[in-house]
């Protein structure tokens, strides 16, 4: 009974997958006011020749910064707790 539902669930979730993607590929898109400027734009605003690397780092410059510091601050986080763990725990434990 638990495999029925299970299979069930996921012919569910794709039937949903598949009609979301039909209706996304018909409909016209929606990104034509800043995306539609940035890729136009991109050579005479920056002078860089990829696109990508423009986009990111010059029209997207404050957000990139953003996700660094946030992705920074995770990792920094994850070496104190593990350099906790390998130490041996809390300080105040006796061995």
């Amino acid at each position: 009974m638990k495999r029925f539902f299970t299979i069930f669930f996921l012919a569910i979730i794709t039937v949903i997958a598949f009609y979301v993607s039909g209706i996304i590929s018909v409909s016209p898109s929606p990104y034509n006011g800043v995306a539609k400027y940035m890729v136009d734009y991109t050579i005479q605003k920056t002078h860089a020749l990829n696109s990508v690397t423009a986009i990111v780092f010059d029209f997207r410059g404050y957000d990139t910064l953003g996700e660094s510091f946030v992705l920074c601050t995770a990792v920094t986080g994850v070496a104190v707790i593990l350099r906790k763990a390998v130490k041996g725990g809390r300080k105040d434990e006796t061995k």
